[in-house]
């Protein structure tokens, strides 16, 4: 099997379940018809004793040691930027929502790793651009770079949350919402009660969090840990700003008590909401984080785990300036307690019963190397930059991210004078066997040596031959043989036959990149040369905008000096793939249109066919702008492709999104020497 199948074939076995995820991140959670009139809910329920019905009262977020993440801060307009989003927000009502807070969020199908190794370490997902509306519930939002979707996050305090996902803006456009009526949210009431009397608890903080996917991957800035509420001198309390689709989770804590939670629970539209939360008297856990010396540790990141179902219990906390942390209510039972710092080894302690006050953490110093790096000609380099990739004795051509470890510059200034000035201290290093990715602007991208770390042990020395690398040379011509001049060709990973697909651009973020990306323009003869290239696999892209991209794929470069030759990369004249789309008849904005190969047998690869050339498979998305034009940026290719519409609120159903798609398919014929393909999609208002 070729290096392409063996890339395209798994990303293609994927597919099924990275097009529902998909469809989940692409989620656009429309308001229905406003409800006429207030909403009060059904008295709840007393408790024995007479106790008064609940009372609405927000909750005062405040930092508690279990407090995971501070709220994010509200950020800038970017209101002099020349694209972003616009538009008006209203009450059901109808009339103007004023002072309402609107963020523009990355979408979290475009940087998955990025995301997750955020939420891993407790950092911010920040918004991108965040305002309030203004007294006629106007708000303006722009954009500065146009390298991912976005999705808009609308936060009122006494009405659901309003979330559209998956915008695309075009450079040097605004795209309008449009009025934006917010929907009545669904009334929850409750109590938060003590679990042996059954008792209410006053002044317990309760929390009501959205269990959608997009919710869990990039919280709402201010509500990281959910809508907050405090209940009543009895226990109750109310949420008049329940979602209307999905689940959600409550997360309850007071002052003596462990916290507790429901999760997963729907919400009834029509009728009463009301859920109890029983809270276990909590005894504190509490100790010092320091290193082998007793030295405290600040900033330490330290979690305890329940270990029983009696314990389900998870907390997490940081330790102050003196290396202390504290949980103060834990339920009565067996924890694992861990502690992380990016200065020090991973230390978990397996068996911590709560009530324990005394919990000392000894944390292992993070290793550290002595790197010395020479260039080609074998004079030492003193500034590049290096990256930390996971070595595998097994596999020895396959490395692995390391998430935890970030990219860092090295400068004269991390080369210690005992050491002679030609070896960098490298610090912070996890155990493990791993080798350095190192780049440097006069030569390719290098790998370092393998070596191996261990906790506290003496730094490792690594010395690194900088190389000049490979070249790829080629030509690029037209479909009828003749050279194009000034055409872009660029290296990339080499995505193999899957390369043009939308799969592959969202797991390619999860690859380690070991190729060099670098770019040129071909002559006049249509000739290009791409040097100083590691050894990796690649896959060369050429475009010119009066042509169809073209690529050639699965090229290797292994040694020094190497020269691959690409071959005759050929550009298709192709035809503009441009049209309309319209819902219920009238002009949408923001549908989503796509283009793409039919997955049929003969266009992915055969057992038993070595020798047939692979195809890349073409696949583009476009979105139509306020007046429902649409028009791809790039030409397609000669061939035979489906096309489809979806519009923007299909991604919060994903029956609805794969009805437009049946509704829309059709089939599109490109023609050699066409110029221009136009389709008219009309979706059915629903």
């Amino acid at each position: 099997m070729s290096n392409a199948a063996k890339i395209a074939v798994p990303l293609l076995l994927v597919a099924a379940g990275a097009a529902w995820f998909y469809l989940q991140t692409s989620a656009t959670v429309t308001p229905v018809a406003p409800i006429s009139g207030p909403q009060d809910p059904e008295p709840a329920k007393p408790a024995a004793g007479n106790e008064a019905a609940p009372v609405v009262q927000a909750a005062t977020p405040t930092t508690t040691p279990q407090q995971q993440r501070e709220s994010a801060p509200i950020g800038t307009a970017h209101a002099d930027a020349e694209q972003g989003v616009r538009g008006r927000v209203l009450l059901p009502t109808g009339e103007p929502a004023v002072g309402v807070p609107v963020h523009l969020m990355g979408n979290v199908a475009h940087d998955i790793a990025q995301i997750f190794i955020n939420n891993r370490t407790g950092r911010l997902n920040p918004p991108l651009a965040s305002c309030v509306t203004d007294k006629d519930g106007s708000f303006a939002l722009g954009l500065r770079k146009l390298d991912k979707a976005v999705d808009l996050r609308i936060v009122p305090e006494e009405c659901a949350e309003f979330s559209r996902q998956a915008i695309r803006v075009r450079e040097l456009d605004w795209y309008d919402t449009g009025d934006i009526v917010l929907e009545a949210g669904v009334v929850l009431t409750g109590r938060v009660v003590d679990a042996l009397s059954k008792n209410g608890i006053a002044n317990a903080t309760v929390f009501m969090s959205s269990t959608h996917q997009s919710q869990l991957m990039v919280a709402t800035p201010g509500r990281e840990r959910g809508t907050p509420m405090t209940t009543d001198a009895n226990g109750w309390f109310l949420f008049a700003n329940g979602p209307r689709q999905g689940t959600i989770n409550l997360y309850a804590e007071a002052t003596s008590y462990a916290a507790g939670q429901l999760v997963n629970q729907a919400l009834k539209l029509d009728g009463q909401n009301e859920l109890t939360i029983e809270l276990d008297q909590g005894l504190p856990l509490a100790g010092i984080v320091c290193d082998a010396t007793g030295n405290p540790i600040a900033g330490a990141m330290v979690s305890a785990n329940g270990l029983s179902a009696k314990t389900p219990q998870t907390g997490t906390t940081t330790t102050g300036g003196d290396g202390r942390f504290g949980f103060p209510s834990m339920r009565v039972g067996p924890y694992a307690v861990t502690a992380t710092s990016t200065s020090h080894a991973e230390t978990r302690l397996p068996l911590v019963m709560a009530g324990d006050e005394l919990v000392k953490v000894v944390m292992a110093t993070r290793g550290s190397v002595k790197l010395r790096v020479l260039a080609a000609n074998g004079q030492p380099a003193k500034a590049y930059r290096i990256g930390l990739m996971r070595h595998f004795p097994q596999s020895p051509q396959s490395i692995g991210r390391v998430m935890e470890w970030a990219d860092r510059s090295v400068t004269p200034g991390d080369f210690p004078r005992d050491w002679g000035g030609e070896f960098a201290l490298i610090k912070g290093l996890p155990t493990g066997d791993f080798r350095f990715q190192i780049t440097e602007n006069n030569h390719a991208k290098t790998m370092s040596q393998p070596f191996t770390v261990v906790e506290g042990g003496e730094p490792v020395e690594v010395i690194a031959q900088l190389t000049l690398g490979g070249t790829i040379t080629g030509v690029v011509q037209d479909d009828r043989g003749r050279p194009v001049a000034n055409a872009t060709v660029s290296s990339d990973m080499n995505g193999g036959l899957a390369a043009g697909t939308g799969i592959f651009e969202m797991f390619r973020t999860m690859m380690p990149e070991k190729h060099t990306t670098s770019s040129t323009r071909t002559n006049a003869q249509g000739r290009f040369k791409l040097s100083k290239l590691a050894y990796a696999d690649y896959m060369i892209r050429a475009s010119h905008p009066d042509y169809c991209e073209g690529t050639a794929i699965d090229l290797k470069l292994e040694t020094e000096g190497q020269a691959v030759d690409a071959g005759v990369i050929t550009l298709a004249l192709g035809a503009i793939f441009e049209g309309t789309a319209t819902i219920g008849g009238q002009p949408a904005g923001q549908v989503k249109i796509t283009i793409s190969t039919p997955m049929t047998v003969e266009n992915l690869p055969q057992p038993g066919q070595p020798d047939k050339p692979a195809k890349p498979l073409f696949n583009a998305t476009v979105q139509t702008d306020n007046d429902g034009r649409f028009r791809l940026l790039k030409r397609v290719p000669p061939g035979k492709y489906k096309a489809t519409a979806q519009r923007p609120s299909a991604g919060g159903d994903p029956f609805g999104a794969l009805l437009d798609i049946r509704e829309t398919e059709r089939e599109v014929q490109v023609a050699p020497g066409q110029d221009m393909v136009t389709v008219a999609f009309a979706l059915n208002q629903r």
